[in-house]
């Protein structure tokens, strides 16, 4: 008679606790935002890419990439009084809004957070244990600052997750996010995939050039791309320092390195769709909280499925992880470390997809030992 380990299939009954933190995260986001959530959808982040879609279809690329052009006549465009409007993605991403700016802009807002939460919701499926209300993907913290603004971070999860799950297309994708995505083309090489995932991002990155044409991609590097990098280096004292989880902001480029360099030696133990996409935020120049959906969801299934296993100080830094979202309030400094702290845990007791949902109790005993 074979016995059942107590983490093959937790129950909701003993998962009170782990239930009651995401709660608490739901709580927390309504209430620590609670002056943002009746903001008018005009006055949130994503009118940045309704407005640069609108130029786009319109045939002025170039002033999508301007970003003081942008800040100028973008607020006349979109109806709204935010001044400091600006679209860092590359142009593939125009694919993405110029679509959206065909439809109402309110429209456009709850459509796009729909698609995006519908596409999570599946991609994140094969990641759910026995037992876990698969509705709680969507009810993190990050997804929902994330649907808050109107960012694409339950997007950029979504094809994170896909892309680990085998889809050379979504990995192509993700190169609209080349800075948090850099970790796919890792996975890609190790399964093989590389080259396919190169030709299709090739193949899409060339559309876009002959669609947006070639200057597009000159105004992206020499405007949106070198302005996100210039905020990072006269290190803004605004509301970067509330939301950015990265160690950049907060520790210079000596510190960035030693945390990026940690994050690469743990990340040799163990490489997998959650210790990457924590390692992810070590190893970026930038990232924001909202950009969190898969590196909350990996700290909460942990919970879930292995807190009873765990030292107590390693379900206590899978907690805090979980809500770093919310934590990061107290300034950029002390995201850096609770994330290295966490891929730590994440090395010592991984979690596994598998046909069904995930667990290999197995493994996550030997990589324990290790």
């Amino acid at each position: 008679m074979t016995g059942t380990r107590p983490h093959d299939s937790p129950s909701k009954t003993s998962n009170r606790l782990v239930l009651a933190l995401w709660a608490f995260g739901i709580m927390g986001t309504f209430f620590l935002l609670r002056e943002a959530w009746p903001t008018p959808l005009n006055e949130r982040d994503f009118v940045a890419v309704w407005v640069a879609g609108k130029l786009a279809a319109a045939g002025h690329v170039a002033q999508v990439y301007d970003t003081e052009t942008l800040r100028a006549i973008g607020p006349a465009i979109g109806g709204s009084t935010v001044v400091k409007l600006a679209y860092p993605y590359p142009p593939h991403f125009l694919f993405v809004a110029v679509p959206l700016s065909l439809l109402p802009e309110s429209v456009a807002f709850v459509i796009w957070q729909a698609v995006s939460g519908a596409l999570f919701y599946i991609a994140a499926r094969p990641y759910c244990p026995p037992g876990f209300p698969r509705i709680l993907v969507l009810l993190t913290p990050a997804a929902l600052i994330n649907v808050l603004f109107g960012q694409v971070g339950l997007f950029f999860g979504s094809l994170w997750l896909f892309a680990f799950g085998g889809s050379a297309v979504a990995a192509a994708i993700l190169t609209f996010k080349p800075h948090l995505g850099l970790l796919v083309a890792v996975e890609a090489a190790r399964k093989r995939r590389l080259l396919i995932t190169s030709a299709i991002a090739i193949a899409i990155l060339g559309l876009s050039a002959v669609v947006f044409g070639v200057d597009a991609w000159r105004a992206w590097f020499l405007g949106a791309a070198t302005h996100q990098l210039d905020n990072l280096a006269v290190s803004p004292e605004g509301i970067w320092q509330f939301q950015m989880v990265t160690p950049y902001l907060a520790y210079g480029l000596v510190g960035w390195l030693l945390f990026a360099g940690a994050s690469v030696a743990l990340l040799f133990r163990r490489f997998d769709v959650f210790t990457a996409a924590t390692g992810a935020f070590l190893i970026a120049p930038y990232g924001f909280h909202y950009d969190m959906s898969v590196v909350c969801l990996g700290f909460g299934l942990l919970l879930f499925q292995r807190w009873r296993d765990m030292p107590a100080w390693q379900t206590f830094i899978c907690a805090i992880a979980f809500l770093l979202p919310l934590v990061v309030a107290l300034g950029t400094w002390i995201a850096s470390p609770i994330l290295l702290a966490g891929l730590y845990v994440q090395v010592r007791n991984p979690i596994e997809r598998q046909k069904g949902g995930l667990i290999s109790p197995e493994r996550s005993e030997l990589a324990a030992t290790v």
